[in-house]
């Protein structure tokens, strides 16, 4: 068995790895900003360690065998976490002896000209160039992420107006950490076919479908967004629906399942 560092281990898809790991029976040391927790679930170590600043890395990184990358800032700081952060990661592993590293990415990154891919694809290459063992899997939106959006969509009463054409291919994060999981005792797999959930569908459509879920009306007004990033997704770049591996948890099952539970 391996001792695992699972970089944003706090985060929506890195706690479905650590339980994961656990259960496969693997030690998962879990990286946060955070100071450790006065209790630690059997079966995992804490590292605090900062991406942007590279306090605590070293440390870490030391007495690992897999790292698994899933650290990321979206909205701000993005190249100081996703690339200085990641090359510092890939410098302190070569130094500790890490013996694969495997990174969480976004399908169509090379395909959509939006800012944050261009970092997440930068990020990407310092893995491949950097002469460690790597995996890279490429993932189509979570769908908490995909909610959140549709949530903020339909604040408004009455009126939604949504960009009803964009498309997606939403997939649950806990399928994402299975594969990642899996990956850690298949080994350096170079780039992964990219993993997507079971049905690739238009925002109007998921919109629809949340609003049921959570029993509220709004009348969707259709946006249109110009530009090549809306037209990247209008296109479908960021969905795989060629692969012949998917994810089988859909949309509608997950929007059952979730406000169910928000309910109860």
């Amino acid at each position: 068995m391996q001792t695992v560092l699972v970089t944003g281990g706090t985060g929506t898809l890195g706690r479905h790895i650590i339980t994961t790991l656990v259960k496969n029976g693997h030690t998962a040391r879990i990286m946060s900003r955070s100071s450790r927790p006065t209790t630690l679930t059997a079966g995992t170590e804490w590292a605090q360690a900062n991406m942007e600043t590279g306090q605590g890395i070293s440390e870490a990184v030391s007495g690992v065998d897999t790292i698994i990358h899933t650290a990321s800032s979206p909205f701000q700081h993005m190249q100081q976490v996703d690339i200085d952060g990641t090359k510092l990661l890939l410098e302190k592993s070569r130094i500790a002896g890490v013996a694969h590293i495997i990174y969480i990415s976004i399908i169509g990154i090379e395909r959509i000209p939006l800012s944050y891919y261009r970092y997440k694809l930068a990020a990407e290459e310092a893995i491949i160039n950097s002469g460690l063992p790597y995996s890279i899997l490429r993932a189509a939106q979570f769908h908490p992420f995909i909610d959140l959006i549709l949530q903020q969509l339909t604040k408004l009463p009455v009126l939604a107006f949504v960009p009803t054409d964009l498309k997606c291919q939403p997939i649950d994060a806990r399928e994402v950490a299975n594969s990642l999981c899996d990956i850690v005792d298949r080994g350096p797999s170079a780039r992964l076919p990219d993993l997507a959930g079971p049905e690739v569908l238009t925002l109007g459509q998921m919109v629809q479908a949340q609003l049921k879920a959570r029993k509220i009306q709004r009348i969707i007004v259709p946006l249109w967004l110009p530009g090549k990033v809306a037209q990247g997704f209008r296109k479908g770049y960021n969905t795989a629906p060629t692969e012949q591996c998917h994810g089988k948890i859909t949309w509608s099952t997950w929007l059952q399942e979730t406000y169910q539970r928000d309910r109860g």
